[in-house]
């Protein structure tokens, strides 16, 4: 069995137990879904420490959708909406001093889905397979920052004569830039952002208008996230 999956097996053991009607440490469904959440969340945490690779992503993946879950549906997004939201950086380890002003003064403080983010050919073959993502966190000032973290993307159908202008998911991936190797592999130093080259499972035709919506989850325990939405259309850099 891979770490990974032992990873999986162990924390789903766990699960189980507190949710468990018997479960005597727990005095209602409140406290199951609670204890249940910070569960995942710690599981999520530590499937992020094995080797980069698509079962680490999965894992990781799950365990977000799974948490997000238990806590509840979150409030819909209208494309053209502020998103709110600003990183928490860590204090020092061993220390309840909080971090001063200028540690946390060039942070993200919101994320911009970049202009030329648009559907890709990768493989050479006629047709696009898959989306490139171009990702632009911003400081407080409004500046482009590099920002350490994980990124969710996700791209609906695009329902302008809806209220909620999001319809079926058709696409969803997760990367993780927690380090040099990776913060190297995705940044663009030119367009200072993130690009992220994203293979679609089943392919949107061309022509066709979708909304691309971008997650930051920080590296201070994912409690405060920013969010970006962008309607494209595929085929077309706009």
């Amino acid at each position: 069995m891979s770490q990974a999956l032992e990873v999986l097996a162990v924390g789903l053991a766990g699960l189980a137990l507190a949710l468990a009607a018997g479960c005597s440490s727990l005095r209602g469904p409140e406290d199951r879904i609670r204890v249940s959440a910070e569960l995942a969340g710690s599981l999520r945490e530590e499937a992020l420490k094995l080797p980069d690779g698509g079962e680490r992503e999965r894992l990781v993946t799950g365990l977000i959708q799974l948490e997000e879950l238990l806590a509840g549906p979150p409030s819909p997004l209208k494309p053209a909406a502020t998103a709110p939201g600003e990183p928490t950086l860590p204090s020092p380890q061993g220390s309840r001093t909080p971090a001063p002003a200028w540690a946390t003064m060039f942070a993200p403080a919101s994320l911009v889905i970049g202009f030329f983010t648009r559907s890709r050919d990768f493989d050479g073959v006629p047709g696009d397979d898959g989306l490139e993502v171009r990702l632009q966190p911003l400081d407080q000032f409004g500046d482009p920052t590099k920002a350490v973290g994980s990124y969710r993307v996700e791209v609906f159908a695009y329902r302008p004569l809806s209220l909620e202008k999001r319809g079926e998911r058709l696409g969803h991936w997760f990367i993780s830039v927690l380090d040099v190797a990776s913060n190297r592999k995705y940044y663009d130093p030119v367009d200072r952002s993130y690009v992220l080259p994203l293979l679609w499972k089943e392919p949107i035709e061309a022509g066709r208008s979708v909304i691309v919506q971008a997650t930051y989850y920080p590296p201070a325990g994912f409690r405060e996230k920013l969010f970006a939405q962008r309607v494209i259309k595929m085929g077309s850099e706009e």
